[in-house]
C-alpha cells in the first residue's frame, strides 16, 4: 500500500496500490495536481521489487526527491527508489508543489505486505514433510511413480520439464508452475515456466522468494486484494525452497486463479520439492561432467590432428593468418582445393594442414611431385597398373589414388603434368574413379584432392598448355600462400625457431642476433620464401661461434647484398637517380620496421598516402620476384 498527501492543500492523505501510479495535471492521472507548473503526465510512482521508485517522464519543469534534507533530482526516466517520508518537489525549484510519501513499503523487509500468508511447512523437519495417512492408495502411487522417473532423469531441462508436468497434472486448479533460480546479486530469474491454457506468468514477490529461500519452508498465501496478483486473477500461490544438502538450488512457484493451496498440497509439494532438487543437482553434475568430457575429447582431437604436422605453420602477420583461415574453414569439406604460392612458401605443410583438420585425418596422406617424374612413370604413380602392362610389370600395383583410400592426396606442380595425365586426372575428379595402366574397368576411390603450383594456371588455361575443365575442377576452393616478403613481422620470428631448432640439431648454444643481423633479415626480400630463411639460419648457426649472437658476417653474401645499406652502414652508389631510389627503399623500409608492419601508420609517418605507398611496394615486389 502506498499512501501519499500533498502539502499545503489540507488534503486528506490518498491510499493507492497497484504496479504504476501516475502524476500529473490533466484528468486521468491517479494523483491529480491541478497546478500550471506541473506537466500534464508529469511522472509516476513504479513498482520495484517489494518497494516503489519514482520515474520523471520528461516534465518540462523537473523533479526533484527530498530525504532528511538531501534534494536528489530526478533525471527523466531514470526511476530513483523512494520510502516513507520522502518528499516529491515538483514543478517549481523554488516553490514546488511537494507530495509527501507518507507510507510505503519497504523494499527487501522481512515481512510481506501483498497479501496473507495462510500457511507454512518445513522443508526440514521430517514429520513436517509426511503426507498424511488419509492419503489415497492412488495418490501415493502416482507420487512413488514420480519420484523413481525424476531420479532417471540426467538433463537439467528434462528434470524441469517432468517437475512442471507433474505439478500441472497434480493440481486442476494450477494456472502457471515455474522454477525461479536466485543469482549472485540477488535477483531472481526464470529457469523453466509453463501455463496452462494460455494464462501469463505472475511474477512473485522477491520477499517471498527469499523468505522461502533463506527459512526452508513451503509458503503458501492469498494475494491482497486490488494488487498485481490479484488484479492478473489468481486466488492464491505456492513457493517451494528446492534444497540439495544445504544449498537452496531455486524455488518452485505455483499459482492457482480458482482457490488457495491447502497442507495436503503443501504436503505433496514438499516430498516433490525434495526429490527434485535432488535430481536437479544431480542432473547439473552429470551435465558439466558431460560437458568437460566434451571439451577434452575435443581438445585431445585437437593434439592428435596437430601431431600429424611435420612442424607448426608459424606466423604472426595478416596475410599468413588468413590464408590459414581459410584452410581451415575447407579443411572441415570434402572440397578439391588448389593452393597457389612461389617455392618455398610451404605449400606440401598447408595440405598436411587441411588434411589434419579434415574429416580424413585417419587416414592416409599421400604426396607427390608431379615435375619429379616422366608421363608414364606418372601414369603408373597416380593410377597404378596391371601385371603385364609394360616391361617389368610382374604383378598388380596400386596407385596413389587407391593406395590413399579415405585420406588426402596432394599433387605438388600440378600445372607441369602432360595433357594425357591431365585427362585421366579430370576423370578422377569428375568421376571419383581411376583406370590402371593396363585395366580392363575403372576402380572407384575414395580420395580427397589437394593440388599445389606457383604456376598461373589461368594463363596457362588460355596459352593452350592446360585444360580448362580440369582447371575449374581443381580450382573449386583456391587459396593462396604470401610470400615471405609479404608477411609482415614473421621473418623474425621465423629466424628465432630456426635457431633453436639448429642448435638443437647441431648441439650448439647460440644466444641470438645482433641488431644488424636483424636488419639484414629484415631487409631481405627472400626469394626463396621460408625454405631459403631456413636453409640461411642453419648456415649462421654452424658459422657463429659457439655462446655467441649471429652477426651479419655469419650471414650469406646473397642475404647481405639484398639488404638495404643501412644494415652494413654502406652508403649507395651511382647516377643521382638511382642512388635516391635506394635511399627511398631504404626510408619506407625502416620506417615499416619501426611501425611494426603497418602500412597506415608507416604512410603517415612518410608524409604520402598509403595508396603511394602500397604502389612502391607491389613496384618493388615484382622487381624482386
Amino acid at each position: 500500500m502506498l499512501i501519499l498527501r500533498v502539502e499545503g492543500e489540507g488534503a486528506e492523505p490518498m491510499r493507492l496500490s497497484g504496479a504504476v501510479v501516475t502524476l500529473g495535471r490533466v484528468p486521468g492521472n491517479d494523483l491529480v495536481l491541478a497546478d500550471a507548473r506541473i506537466s500534464s503526465r508529469h511522472g509516476r510512482l513504479v513498482r520495484h521489487g517489494d518497494g516503489y521508485a519514482f520515474e520523471d517522464l520528461g516534465s518540462r519543469n523537473g523533479s526533484l526527491i527530498e530525504r532528511a534534507g538531501q534534494r536528489t533530482v530526478a533525471k527523466p526516466h531514470a526511476p530513483l527508489p523512494v520510502q516513507a517520508g520522502d518528499r516529491l518537489l515538483l514543478g517549481d525549484l523554488q516553490t514546488p508543489v511537494v507530495v509527501r510519501v507518507v507510507e510505503a513499503p519497504v523494499p527487501g523487509a522481512g515481512s510481506w505486505t501483498g497479501g496473507t500468508v495462510v500457511a507454512r511447512r518445513s522443508m526440514v523437519d521430517p514429520d513436517a514433510a509426511l503426507v498424511d495417512s488419509a492419503a489415497d492408495l492412488p495418490t501415493l502411487r502416482a507420487l512413488f511413480g514420480l519420484l523413481r522417473d525424476l531420479g532417471q532423469r540426467a538433463e537439467p531441462d528434462a528434470v524441469l520439464a517432468r517437475i512442471t508436468d507433474a505439478v500441472l497434472d497434480r493440481f486442476p486448479h494450477a494456472s502457471g508452475v515455474s522454477v525461479l533460480r536466485r543469482g549472485p546479486d540477488g535477483t531472481w530469474t526464470t529457469d523453466s515456466a509453463r501455463a496452462r491454457g494460455g494464462a501469463g506468468e505472475v511474477q512473485p514477490s522477491g520477499t517471498l522468494l527469499a523468505q522461502a529461500a533463506d527459512t526452508r519452508e513451503v509458503v503458501a498465501y492469498v494475494p491482497e486484494a486490488g494488487g498485481p496478483a490479484s488484479v492478473a486473477g489468481l486466488a492464491g500461490t505456492v513457493l517451494v525452497p528446492l534444497l540439495a544438502g544445504d544449498q537452496c538450488v531455486g524455488v518452485l512457484h505455483v499459482d492457482s486463479k480458482r482457490r488457495p493451496f491447502l497442507a495436503d498440497d503443501l504436503a505433496w509439494l514438499s516430498i516433490v520439492g525434495t526429490h527434485a532438487a535432488a535430481s536437479l543437482a544431480a542432473a547439473h553434475r552429470l551435465q558439466a561432467l558431460a560437458d568437460r568430457e566434451a571439451a577434452l575429447r575435443d581438445e585431445n582431437t585437437a593434439l592428435k590432428k596437430a601431431q600429424r604436422l611435420p612442424r607448426p605453420i608459424l606466423g604472426d602477420s595478416p596475410a599468413l593468418k588468413k590464408a590459414l583461415d581459410q584452410l581451415a574453414r575447407v579443411a572441415t569439406t570434402d572440397a578439391t582445393v588448389l593452393i597457389n604460392g612461389e617455392t618455398g612458401t610451404g605449400k606440401e605443410l598447408a595440405a598436411r594442414y587441411v588434411h589434419a583438420l579434415s574429416r580424413r585425418s585417419d587416414g592416409p596422406f599421400s604426396a607427390i611431385n608431379c615435375a619429379a617424374l616422366p608421363e608414364n612413370l606418372l601414369n603408373s604413380e597416380l593410377f597404378g597398373h596391371r601385371k603385364g602392362a609394360f616391361t617389368g610389370a610382374n604383378a598388380d600395383r596400386k596407385g596413389l589414388f587407391e593406395a590413399a583410400a579415405g585420406g588426402t592426396v596432394f599433387l605438388d606442380e600440378i600445372g607441369e603434368i602432360s595433357e594425357a595425365v591431365q585427362v585421366r586426372l579430370l576423370r578422377v575428379l569428375q568421376e571419383r574413379e581411376v583406370q590402371p595402366v593396363g585395366a580392363t574397368g575403372p576402380v572407384k576411390v575414395d580420395v580427397r584432392v589437394v593440388a599445389a603450383t606457383n604456376r598461373d594456371l589461368k594463363a596457362g588455361v588460355k596459352q593452350g598448355g592446360f585444360r580448362e575443365d580440369l582447371y575449374y575442377r581443381l580450382a573449386i576452393f583456391p587459396v593462396r600462400l604470401p610470400a615471405l616478403r609479404e608477411r609482415e613481422g614473421d621473418v623474425e620470428l621465423l629466424a628465432d625457431r630456426f635457431r633453436e631448432a639448429f642448435c638443437a640439431r647441431h648441439d650448439k648454444w647460440i644466444t641470438g642476433f645482433t641488431p644488424e643481423a636483424r636488419r639484414a633479415l629484415r631487409g631481405c626480400p627472400w626469394p626463396g620464401n621460408v625454405r631459403q630463411l631456413e636453409h640461411e639460419i642453419e648456415r649462421a648457426v654452424i658459422l657463429a661461434d659457439e655462446g655467441q649472437a649471429i652477426d651479419v658476417d655469419d650471414l650469406s653474401d646473397q642475404v647481405v647484398d639484398r639488404a638495404p645499406a643501412e644494415a652494413t652502414g654502406a652508403l649507395p652508389e651511382g647516377d643521382l637517380k638511382d642512388v635516391m631510389a635506394v635511399l627511398e627503399e631504404q626510408v619506407i623500409r625502416r620506417e615499416l620496421d619501426r611501425h611494426g608492419g603497418n602500412r597506415t601508420r608507416t604512410a603517415e609517418a612518410l608524409g604520402i598516402s598509403r595508396q603511394a605507398l602500397q604502389v612502391k611496394l607491389a613496384k618493388w615486389r615484382e622487381r624482386d620476384g
